[in-house]
């Protein structure tokens, strides 16, 4: 065992350690397998009472506390620091003792320093736990994936002013079952608010607790629509680019899907020297099957081989981990064809106000929230 106790540097030690902390004195400093060990006391004379303020000097007792510090050197660095206990000497305190206290160095009852836990803090923030933890052991500090976690909800949450542009989103807690809603500040593209629901009645109350949003980018959802119009109706509701992409991308697929009939692929023939079937026929068509259309159709067969042998419609879905709703548009299908949606036109809320709004569009009124503003008025 190899045990170096360095006494005579303790100044060295004391200006490199304890840099720009004044009211701590190092005795000794012993380094072993790894590990420096620090020996330090308090140099004040005494302390003020965290009661009554009172200035005492009587020493009641003492005892030691062991902090972890920062790595020096590739080494771990324990200070233990001799902790001298106060004698409070108002009448009217109630406090009779009281710890020496060292603000700049740690906290009451913390294990670490100070500096120790802002790096460690620094590191559950940008990497959070198991990453954090294999990180921190790498940097010579040893501290668990909980310790950094625990440093992590420890912060106070960040202030934020009510964003100018608001985006709004849904997020699957478990998927298929429990939904919550995403706020995020359009400008900084930071998480303002998280909401429990999906549904109207929460984004509306937001909104009219917090004041001044511009323009709200949400998704095409009914909810939001209807929660964004109650709790900030004169602002602009528009959709992000993932979203219009998403909605363009899904109506050319349905749109090909129900037209599939249309597409016709020859399948390569032998041919006659002269360039025709041997026979004269025409070259045979095939039909094209898509990754969708493959999903579906397989999907189809697997719903109703289950409901073949017996099994329940909710059993289906718990056993697939589908949506129940999911599980009985497949069970009511004839043919998996019958699942794609087709081209249609579907009912629309605007549809009985379509010639008011063409007259409108004719008079050269197009500002949205103009002919909103107009629609609501007629709804009264």
């Amino acid at each position: 065992m190899t045990v170096l106790v360095m006494q005579a540097d303790a100044s060295f030690w004391d200006s490199l350690v304890f840099d720009g902390i004044d009211d701590i004195d190092v005795e000794t400093v012993t380094a072993a397998f790894g590990t420096v060990d620090v020996v330090a006391r308090g140099r004040a004379a005494g302390a003020a009472c965290p009661d009554c303020g009172r200035f005492s000097g009587r020493v009641h007792d003492s005892y030691q506390r062991r902090l972890k510090d920062l790595p020096l050197g590739g080494q771990s660095i324990v200070i233990q620091l001799t902790v001298r206990r106060f004698i409070c000497g108002a009448g009217n305190c109630p406090r009779r003792t009281f710890a020496e206290p060292f603000a700049r160095l740690t906290t009451p009852y913390a294990r670490f320093t100070t500096r120790l836990n802002h790096a460690l803090e620094r590191v559950g923030v940008a990497l959070a736990g198991r990453a954090g933890a294999r990180l921190a052991g790498q940097l010579g500090i040893s501290a668990g994936r909980m310790t950094l976690l625990r440093r992590v909800m420890a912060l106070p949450d960040p202030l934020f002013s009510t964003p100018r542009v608001l985006g709004v989103d849904d997020f699957a807690i478990r998927r298929g079952q429990t939904y919550s809603t995403v706020l995020t500040c359009g400008d900084t593209h930071r998480v303002v608010d998280v909401l429990p629901t999906r549904e109207s009645g929460p984004l509306a109350a937001w909104l009219t607790t917090h004041p001044g949003v511009e323009i709200i980018c949400r998704d095409r959802a009914g909810a939001y629509t209807e929660g964004a119009r109650l709790g900030a109706p004169d602002a602009l509701q528009v959709a992000d680019r993932f979203h219009l992409w998403q909605g363009l991308g899904r109506a050319v697929e349905t749109c090909v899907a129900a037209h599939r009939e249309c597409l016709r692929s020859p399948a390569p023939l032998k041919t006659t020297s002269a360039g025709s079937p041997p026979d004269g026929s025409k070259p045979a068509n095939r039909e094209p099957v898509g990754r969708r259309a493959q999903r579906k159709k397989a999907a189809h067969a697997l719903v109703h081989e289950l409901l073949a042998q017996g099994h329940s419609r909710r059993a289906i879905a718990r056993h697939l981990g589908w949506g129940l709703n999911t599980v009985l548009r497949y069970a009511r299908a004839a043919h998996w064809q019958d699942t794609l949606r087709e081209n249609r036109p579907r009912p629309s809320r605007l549809g009985p106000y379509k010639p008011y709004l063409e007259e409108r569009f004719a008079a050269g009124c197009s500002n949205i929230t103009l002919l909103h503003r107009e629609l609501l008025e007629r709804l009264r």
